[in-house]
């Protein structure tokens, strides 16, 4: 114990607490025989235990000396007490002690019983140069021990009056009257962080949530020791945050894991839409069977992998953070520097995190360690049988599976084979046995020729289908949390293009029509074509590529420069419809003190957009594939920070669109589309979900008459084909011809809207959604089918909704609101297009409430 410089007893006015009397006439003694420079002197350990012990006074000078100060005793109080009286109380108790028989100059202390007291300053051990001091308290010396009792002091209000002495306390007198005593600080309250949405509390919600019993069969087979059954229930600090359909997911994955539904089957699907909470769903899940399982409650994991795209990593941690705090659980993310090997080292630490790629980088490490439960999210990467990420992870020596995903079938029903083959082996067959009696009989009875044998068996085929993989797959969609989020309106808007956009597209057709028709279809030269109009619909500045960049059909590109003036500004809204729709949009969004997110499939248009921004002078952030990992939640929680002046949120669909969280934008723009429907939906669900407290507003751009629509077709189909097999209540109606590329580089820019034109819909275009009987006489008949179909390959058929109360989908625009021009400058203004109403032609409008 180092002597401290702090104010001596007298100074500060401390309490002295001792069980034992004080003799004060000592101190003068004793400091005058020891001869040792005691102040700032620098000594060993030893010698400063030495000093504080002292000699043994035991003459009789110091007995009298000890009777003589009989009066000054402090009685005794223990030093794990702490004394809080009033200031009357305290300061009755005080007996003041007089000048003569104090110096200040030198430490105080009291020796009793062969013991010393010191009053002394505490702080804990530290190699700092400037050392901190965390309070007051008394050293007590022994003879062979030393003992620091802390001294608590409540607040410096407590100021004794000398009038009122009831405890019988003494304590020093104040030398001065300018020194008070010293504050601790107080201890800071705790305070729950509130959820990042308001969860309406039910008396339902508030009760645990148990799991079912295993039954007598599962018994026989799984509890060979015969272990008493007993209840697992989740966590109520997870339980009371739940919804009635986490709930529900979290009991069927429960069975699906634990095999009560099939013994030899262990896998599940959670298919519900994005936004509906499939993380916490699995969060709950895991934190339940980590600490209980239903056979004498031992857990039933003790090693979860988790598998997630490199932008959810960090996602995913820190909402393992937010629901169970860092008290409960720990999570090891694998990254550059934390390697599997380190993980084998950590017992405690039972929730690995790891993404796709690196994943595939240390399989070898990864294959070494036995994990009880394998979850994929974003699971529809795992489409492709074929490619390395699949066949690796179908090798982890894991019977529980728990695939996540919102979009099950992407293009076709290979890739829906594909996933339920990952999660529950053999279940539907060899891929051979399934295409020939699922895939094959559904696919051709969604052929605009087909005949009613053919739809009749592929009716029957998807039921089956249905039925063979319901018991496993779980898929919820937006209307179960419609009452937990605001209004949504989704508009699809069809702009002008302008005359340098025609003119480049027709310059490309002309050229596929006249080079690109002599190559077969397996020829690159269709895929350059393709993106070359592509990128003309966003802008004719983007069919210039990079120095860095090789793109596709480059003699198509050359062959396109040369009708494109370099003099030309690239960031001029003129040259492009959807541009200058974009520009209007922004600044009456920007007068409303409203933030957007911007999508694109292209870096390049990505690029255009930000230099938009700049000229605009509008803030912006910005995530792309070229964005780190480990700054992309940086970037996400800034931009949704009420306190940030960003207006324009960036985004990159492909390296962005899936599991972010952008409710700190109310509307988003789609600026062009991919040919996979579920591509879009995950990129147009990123500000329209748990945590979103606005009405949103989802506008997806399209270039009238151009390859854009075509594509917005074709993913009409694609979304009938996953509601099909999936959702079986909802079934598309909406299909397509055999032709696909036959029409597809037609350019109709004198059309408004070629998708309404197909509908045959005869509405007025004010907005008015067209009655039931409506859909059934514009239905098309099969008479005038194959007719249709020799025309254009994009044949739209409609028929009769199956109910109404479901939600509206892309293939249902008969449910939609039709708005053509003039459109209604009431209906602009609300949508914010009152300034770019000259470049738009038609609209697409559907609300949720």
């Amino acid at each position: 114990m180092r002597r401290s410089t702090a104010p001596s007893l007298r100074q500060t006015g401390k309490l002295i607490s001792s069980s034992d009397r004080v003799n004060l006439g000592q101190i003068n003694s004793r400091t005058a025989n020891n001869a040792a420079p005691f102040p700032n002197a620098i000594r060993s350990t030893e010698s400063v235990l030495d000093l504080l012990s002292g000699s043994r006074i035991a003459d009789a000078e110091d007995v009298s000396l000890d009777d003589a100060c009989s009066d000054h005793v402090i009685p005794k109080t223990s030093s794990s007490t702490v004394h809080v009286m009033s200031q009357e109380d305290r300061a009755s108790s005080v007996r003041f002690l007089t000048d003569e028989n104090f110096n200040s100059n030198q430490i105080t202390s009291q020796c009793y019983k062969g013991k010393r007291l010191f009053n002394v300053v505490w702080g804990k051990q530290s190699k700092k140069k400037h050392k901190t001091w965390e309070g007051d308290g008394i050293l007590e010396v022994g003879e062979k021990s030393v003992i620091l009792k802390i001294i608590n002091i409540a607040s410096s209000s407590d100021v004794c009056d000398p009038h009122n002495n009831k405890s019988g306390i003494k304590r020093m007198p104040d030398s001065t009257s300018d020194v008070s005593l010293p504050v601790l600080k107080k201890r800071r309250k705790t305070l729950l962080k509130p959820a990042l949405f308001p969860v309406q509390r039910d008396k339902e919600l508030e009760k645990p949530l148990v799991m079912p019993s295993p039954t007598h069969e599962h018994q026989w087979k799984y509890n060979l020791a015969h272990l008493p059954v007993v209840d697992v229930v989740v966590d109520m600090c997870l339980a009371r945050v739940l919804r009635p359909h986490q709930r529900l997911g979290i009991v069927f994955m429960y069975e699906c894991v634990m095999g009560m539904r099939k013994s030899q089957y262990h896998g599940a699907i959670l298919a519900d839409e994005m936004g509906l909470g499939k993380t916490l769903q699995c969060i709950a899940i895991v934190w339940m069977l980590l600490k209980q399982g239903p056979y004498g409650g031992w857990p039933i994991l003790q090693h979860v992998l988790i598998v997630t795209p490199s932008s959810l990593v960090a996602n995913w941690q820190n909402e393992f953070l937010r629901w169970l705090g860092r008290e409960r659980i720990q999570t090891f993310v694998v990254d550059q520097k934390n390697r599997p090997k380190d993980y084998i080292n950590l017992p405690h630490v039972p929730v690995m995190l790891i993404s796709y790629e690196m994943f595939l980088r240390y399989y070898d490490d990864i294959s070494q360690i036995q994990f009880d439960l394998l979850i994929c999210d974003e699971g529809h990467r795992l489409k492709n049988t074929t490619i390395r990420t699949y066949a690796l992870l179908y090798q982890i020596d894991c019977k529980r599976r728990i695939l996540l995903t919102g979009t099950p079938i992407q293009n076709d029903l290979h890739e829906f084979y594909a996933l339920v083959n990952f999660i529950n082996p053999g279940v539907l067959g060899s891929s051979t046995e399934f295409r020939k009696y699922f895939e094959d009989p559904i696919l051709a009875s969604r052929q605009p020729s087909a005949d009613e044998d053919i739809i009749h068996l592929g009716e029957h085929r998807a039921m089956e289908l249905n039925h063979c993989t319901s018991w496993f797959i779980l898929r919820r969609t937006q209307e179960v949390i419609n009452k937990y989020l605001p209004t949504r309106q989704e508009m699809v808007v069809f702009c002008h293009s302008t005359p340098l956009q025609q003119a480049m597209y027709k310059t490309a057709v002309d050229y596929w029509e006249s080079r690109g028709c002599q190559s077969g279809p397996e020829e690159v030269g269709h895929l350059g074509v393709i993106t070359a109009l592509k990128k003309i619909c966003n802008h004719p500045s983007l069919v210039r590529p990079r120095q860095s960049e090789q793109l596709l059909g480059e003699d198509i590109i050359q062959y396109l420069v040369q009708n494109y003036p370099e003099k030309d500004d690239a960031v001029l809204s003129q040259k492009s419809g959807k541009l200058d729709v974009v520009t209007c949009l922004l600044q009456e969004l920007n007068r409303m003190k409203e933030k957007v997110v911007l999508v694109s499939y292209f870096t390049q248009t990505l690029d255009l957009l930000a230099a938009m921004c700049e000229q605009k002078q509008y803030k912006f952030s910005r995530l792309d594939g070229s964005t780190p990992s480990m700054q992309r939640m940086q970037i996400v929680k800034r931009f949704n920070s009420l306190h940030s002046d960003h207006f324009v949120f960036l985004l990159s669909a492909k390296a962005g669109g899936v599991g972010l969280n952008l409710t700190g934008a109310s509307r988003l723009i789609l600026y062009d589309s991919d040919w996979n429907p579920a591509t879009d939906l995950q990129a147009m669900s990123r500000i329209w979900r748990d945590g979103q407290m606005r009405s949103v507003y989802i506008y997806r751009l399209l270039t009238a008459g151009s390859i854009e629509e075509k594509i917005f077709q074709r993913q009409i189909s694609k979304t009938g084909l996953s509601g099909a097999v999936v959702d079986p209540q909802n079934q598309s109606t909406i299909r397509l011809s055999n032709e696909e590329l036959k029409d597809l580089f037609t350019f109709h820019h004198d059309s408004a809207c070629m998708t309404h034109e197909m509908l045959g819909c005869q509405c007025a275009g004010v907005g008015l959604v067209p009655p039931h009987e409506v859909e059934r006489n514009h239905n098309v008949t099969e008479d005038n089918r194959d007719e249709l179909s020799n025309q254009r390959d994009c044949q739209l058929q409609i028929a009769q909704p199956l109910a109404t109360n479901t939600c509206v989908r892309m293939n249902q625009l008969f449910r939609w609101q039709h708005y053509s021009q003039p459109i209604s400058a009431t209906v602009l203004q609300e949508l914010g297009l009152s300034a770019a109403s000259h470049n738009v032609t038609f609209i697409f409008r559907n609300v949720t409430i």
